[in-house]
């Protein structure tokens, strides 16, 4: 039997922008997705008489609604696979927060059966398109990406150095409300950035579509904002739809850290670095 211990990554979204609505019920976006160095911890075990998948963190996942049993199951189908495989995953990312968890354990496990079965890059990164729209960003090599399409479209984008204090409110935001609330009725070009400057220091700043709507709807982020302003972040920004809030640093905040945990008690908050090979 062999195992094997992965890290999947954690992301925040510093650009995400809303274009339009497709016929086929999804949206069009353009954005800078950005791994980050906060993970989920998973272990892979083979060959096994049947697939088992096992949590270990705050609440029940279902698992045929979980993507890394779907990878699993498309993978198999694809490449006529008949073992099965154990998964444990140790969930250190919250759920529900815009740090894209799930996906990057779909994109983490795709990535590791790529080595393990030795298939084409090129054929992992078409199923990670049937299972989720940020699934082929955690299967690409990318700490950082522009982003078109549904999620799908990557391009290289510069890793600048960050770090990151990031506030879980302890709420989750549904990312299918969140877009029907968005309310998108007209197309629009997305207001690109230049790969010669760290987006946050960009006369655009960091936009995120659903950041007004959210603000209006959970006070508490304004809040939340000013103490990370008042820290010395150069930027705010919310990840995906939410409901993660983060502050951009140049430098470690450690102690902008230790004083928001004792602001914020009982509030989850993560000290977190952009993702570089030195990581993994």
């Amino acid at each position: 039997m062999s195992t094997y211990f992965l890290l999947s990554p954690a992301k925040v979204n510093l650009v995400l922008q809303v274009l339009r609505k497709r016929k086929d019920g999804y949206h069009d976006i353009y954005g800078i997705f950005q791994k980050i160095a906060l993970f989920d911890e998973i272990e892979i075990s083979r060959p096994k008489r049947t697939f088992k998948l096992d949590f270990f963190c705050e609440e029940a996942i279902p698992l045929k609604e979980n993507l890394l049993y779907k990878s699993w199951i498309v993978f198999k189908e694809a490449f006529g696979i008949k073992e099965e495989i154990a998964i444990k995953v140790k969930k250190r990312i919250p759920l529900g927060a815009g740090l894209g968890g799930g996906s990057s354990n779909a994109g983490t496990l795709l990535r590791a059966l790529l080595k393990i079965y030795e298939v084409p890059e090129e054929k992992i990164l078409k199923i990670a398109k049937k299972v989720g729209a940020d699934v082929p960003f955690f299967v690409s090599s990318f700490f950082s990406s522009e982003v078109g399409g549904i999620g799908d479209i990557l391009k290289l984008f510069p890793n600048f150095k960050a770090f990151y204090i990031l506030i879980y409110p302890g709420f989750k935001v549904e990312t299918r409300w969140a877009y029907q609330a968005l309310n998108l009725t007209t197309e629009k070009d997305p207001v690109k950035y230049e790969p010669s400057l760290p987006p946050w220091k960009t006369r655009h700043g960091l936009i995120n579509d659903f950041k007004k709507l959210l603000y209006e709807k959970y006070p508490v982020y304004r809040k939340y904002e000013r103490l990370l302003l008042e820290e010395g972040a150069r930027a705010v920004n919310i990840t995906g739809t939410g409901s993660t809030i983060f502050g951009i640093f140049e430098e470690l905040p450690l102690l902008s850290f230790m004083r928001l945990k004792k602001i914020l008690n009982g509030v989850k908050i993560y000290l977190a670095k952009n993702l570089d090979g030195e990581d993994l």
